[in-house]
């Protein structure tokens, strides 16, 4: 069992080298047509067409010699030449076969006759001699005949051994029967029935006899001597013999070969004859490990498991079935023999053996990957084309196909294209069947991310799925390798900032490396004189100063790397409200400086601009006669005008009767009026209240003075 294992073992990894090996070939090694021709060489070998198997494969061989199912080809076309009875074409494509595939789990499934002239042809020997071997309609018409083995073997006391010392061992032959042969037989079946009268042995016997047409004579019966006869006398003697029982059987299997699919059970009727002097019954035992399920059963009792046949009586038969079940592991055409033994239960040392083959029918599947191309780049597409075929001699019920694929492609499935997405990074087909010799293609488009780096190399992990069977196999597509990108981009928080004259502003940055492989950064500003700017770059790598000023270049950046500037600008002080100062950064890949990322800003100054209007009644004023005098407030500018202070110089000889709203200050008679702030288009007035005091003589002149002062959010003072 242990052995068997191992072989599964062995047999499923030479498989997944077999196919890993299938997709290390270039892109052109298969098209359509080489499926074409090789599915109907393989189709041709199913119908025993091994004519046309021969012209196929060898045109395949010839037009592909560098095809991953060249060890497939050169399979069928050994076997093919064989069963033409071609000795020599067979004995060296299967060597080469050997040679080439010195590991293959299919030299099970190889006929031995063929394995004895491969083996002679690579060392360079004589071909044995061959076996005639008959057609197939003959291999059709001939009956199966079980093969019978009598082994007899007397028990070992002494009595047994004198008497069957010297006994010939009866055989069975085809033909006319011997005639001493048929004296023995019908004395067997006569002594049966005296010996088991009523039995059904004893029945079976009477059949015999009466097909053999012999007429069983009245018995005779002695009469028993009387109590007193006396013992012989004198010169008589007296031998006293008793006859010792022996066991001996007839084992036979119907067929002996038994073929059957992978995973599926099959029947073999058997038959056991007590071929021994007594009644007895016998053991089975099987030798193959317990994977087959092998047991046996009473063919009039199917279901009940036995381990041992009932008690027979000499010359009687039981009839039994044998069921196997070839395990899911077993490749096609290959051929396991173990024995099934039989041993008496009267003489243990008395045993038959039957060499029991199970060859296996099963579906193989192979794949075959191909991209359309071997260099792609990010954003690009890339296709790949499966063919899946079944070059196994049995279907393939429930096929899945499960398509694993790298995170740096994006599959693009459309709709009705029988794949669906199940899991991250991975496609699963539909369960469908395969017939043997299907050949089916399929084609998956996958888009390129932005993120795969240069130099990856990209393959697609393939496992085809037999549910039915419980097997997988695997593939490996060849590898497409990602190419070189470069390119930068930029980003800032605002392409429009309003400054005040004079401010100092800080811009920040963040350049992106967008190419997939390191890059050294160039930049180049566009910055008009009046500005003074600065640069800046905190390398976070703890051998130089954060926010180091940088010109000309900076890296190299990984791929997908952000870098964070700080751009300080410092306005000019002298700037008008809404005036504009456009200015940009370039940013290129130091690889390819066509590939530039540019920044444009545009300053826009904004500032307070605060006008002063007089309103108010001039001319001749008499004394004691009161006026009024409006004073305006109005800010043009775009900005905030803060501690806008009005001063207004009133003379001694003019007296204020009133002021809305009042006075905040009055220093050495200036009259202070003071607002915190006052917005862009914002109006304030005051209304001042005056007359000319008494006694002021006529054609004097008086002149009321007003200024205006503020200052923007910068500080800076109008």
């Amino acid at each position: 069992m242990e052995c068997f294992h191992v072989q599964n073992r062995w047999v499923r990894f030479v498989l997944a080298l077999s196919i890993l090996a299938i997709f290390s070939i270039p892109a052109s090694a298969a098209d359509p047509d080489e499926y074409s021709v090789f599915i109907s060489g393989f189709s041709a070998f199913q119908k025993q067409e091994y004519a046309i198997t021969v012209e196929r494969m060898t045109l395949f061989l010839k037009e592909y010699p560098s095809t991953p199912l060249r060890d497939m080809a050169l399979f069928w076309l050994a076997r093919a030449h064989f069963r033409l009875g071609h000795r020599e074409e067979a004995a060296r494509s299967m060597a080469l076969f050997f040679r080439e595939n010195p590991d293959t789990p299919l030299r099970s499934a190889v006929e031995e006759e063929l394995v004895a002239l491969a083996k002679a042809y690579e060392r360079g020997e004589p071909l044995p001699p061959g076996v005639e071997r008959p057609t197939v309609a003959a291999r059709q018409a001939t009956p199966v005949a079980p093969d019978r083995e009598r082994i007899s073997r007397p028990a070992p006391t002494p009595s047994t051994a004198t008497a069957t010392e010297g006994k010939p061992k009866a055989r069975r032959k085809s033909g006319a029967a011997d005639p001493s042969l048929k004296e023995r037989a019908l004395a067997e079946y006569r002594a049966v029935q005296e010996k088991y009268p009523g039995t059904r042995a004893a029945a079976a016997a009477a059949e015999r006899l009466e097909k053999l047409g012999a007429v069983q004579p009245a018995p005779v019966k002695t009469p028993p001597p009387s109590p007193g006869t006396a013992a012989p006398r004198g010169n008589s003697q007296a031998v006293d013999l008793e006859v010792g029982q022996f066991a001996s059987a007839d084992f036979s299997f119907s067929p002996a070969t038994a073929h059957t699919d992978a995973g599926s059970g099959v029947s073999l009727p058997f038959e056991v004859v007590n071929r021994g002097n007594a009644v007895d019954a016998f053991t089975l035992e099987t030798g193959f490990p317990q994977e087959f399920g092998s047991r046996f059963t009473d063919a009039g009792r199917p279901g009940v498991f036995i381990k041992e046949t009932p008690s027979l009586a000499p010359g009687e038969s039981f009839r039994g079935i044998m069921t196997l079940t070839a395990p899911p592991g077993m490749v096609d055409g290959q051929k396991v023999t173990h024995t099934v033994k039989l041993v008496s239960r009267f003489d243990p040392g008395t045993s038959l053996s039957r060499d029991i083959s199970l060859v296996s029918r099963a579906p193989l599947l192979r794949m075959v990957a191909r991209p359309d191309r071997v260099r792609v780049l990010p954003g690009e597409t890339i296709t790949y084309r499966f063919a899946l075929l079944n070059i196994g001699s049995a279907a393939a019920k429930r096929v899945s196909f499960t398509l694993s694929y790298p995170p740096q492609l994006e599959p693009i499935v459309p709709a009705g294209s029988g794949l669906k997405k199940e899991a991250p990074f991975a496609l699963v087909s539909e369960e469908s069947a395969m017939a043997s010799g299907e050949n089916r293609e399929f084609t998956v488009a996958f888009r390129l991310r932005d993120e795969a780096l240069a130099g990856q190399e990209l393959f697609c992990r393939g496992e085809v799925e037999n549910r039915e069977l419980r097997v997988r196999e695997t593939f490996l597509s060849p590898a497409a390798v990602v190419d070189r990108v470069r390119g930068v981009s930029a980003r800032s928080t605002s392409e429009r900032l309003e400054i005040l004259p004079g401010q100092r502003v800080i811009i920040p940055l963040t350049v992106i490396n967008t190419g997939n492989d390191r890059e050294t950064v160039t930049l180049k500003p566009t910055i008009p004189s009046s500005v003074r700017y600065a640069v800046y770059r905190n390398p976070g790598d703890g051998a130089r100063q954060s926010d180091q000023p940088i010109s000309g270049t900076f890296g190299p950046l990984s791929p997908r790397e952000e870098a964070s500037l700080k751009l300080e600008l410092h306005a000019p002080a002298d700037a008008a409200d809404t005036s504009q100062i456009p200015l940009s950064i370039a940013f290129s890949p130091q690889g390819d400086p066509a590939r530039a990322a540019v920044l444009s800003f545009r300053l826009v100054f904004t500032r307070p601009v605060v006008e002063l209007e007089m309103k108010g009644a001039g001319g001749r004023l008499k004394p004691g006669e009161i006026a009024h005098l409006e004073l305006c407030i109005v800010n043009r500018g775009s900005n905030t005008a803060k501690e806008v202070e009005i001063r207004g110089s009133i003379p001694d000889r003019i007296e204020i009767v009133g002021s809305d709203p009042p006075f905040s200050a009055d220093r050495n008679r200036e009259r202070i009026w003071l607002f915190p702030e006052l917005g862009p288009g914002e109006r304030r007035s005051i209304v001042l209240a005056y007359k000319v005091k008494p006694g002021v003589a006529a054609g004097t002149n008086l002149r009321i003075e007003t200024s205006l002062s503020y200052r923007d959010q910068q500080g800076n003072s109008y």
